[in-house]
């Protein structure tokens, strides 16, 4: 086999791969219109039949997480406030007990809720 029959062979399984029932030209313009049907079918506001399924009711009252985040971002602003008022904290100090009381108050907020929930028999 000479390197003029292998560069043949490899052209020819070349040719015999290529579709030349899809264009290649990538700027040719589809003219076929776009189904937009399925999209029309329901109005934008319209709740869809997915969403209804699962659905929950409301929650009643707070997220115990809303208030720890809350209450942490409020510390942190006292502690700004102090500093600009001239006392000094230390921050590393300041940012463990943050962490810990923050840490403490996600765990323990949600179990002292379900307990009295279970009490009172509530949802």
């Amino acid at each position: 086999m000479s390197t003029d029959d292998s560069t043949q062979d490899d052209s020819t399984l070349h040719d015999s791969t290529q579709d030349d029932s899809t264009p290649h030209d990538s700027t040719q313009d589809d003219s076929t219109p776009h189904d937009t049907a399925r999209y029309d079918a329901l109005p934008h506001d319209a709740p869809t039949p997915a969403a209804d399924a699962t659905a929950s009711p409301p929650r009643a009252g707070i997220r115990v997480g809303t208030v720890v985040w809350g209450l942490i971002v409020a510390l942190v602003g006292v502690g700004v406030l102090l500093v600009a008022a001239g006392y000094t904290i230390d921050v590393q100090l300041a940012a463990i007990v943050l962490l810990i009381a923050g840490g403490l108050g996600l765990i323990l907020g949600p179990l002292l809720q379900g307990l009295r929930r279970s009490r009172t028999g509530g949802p």
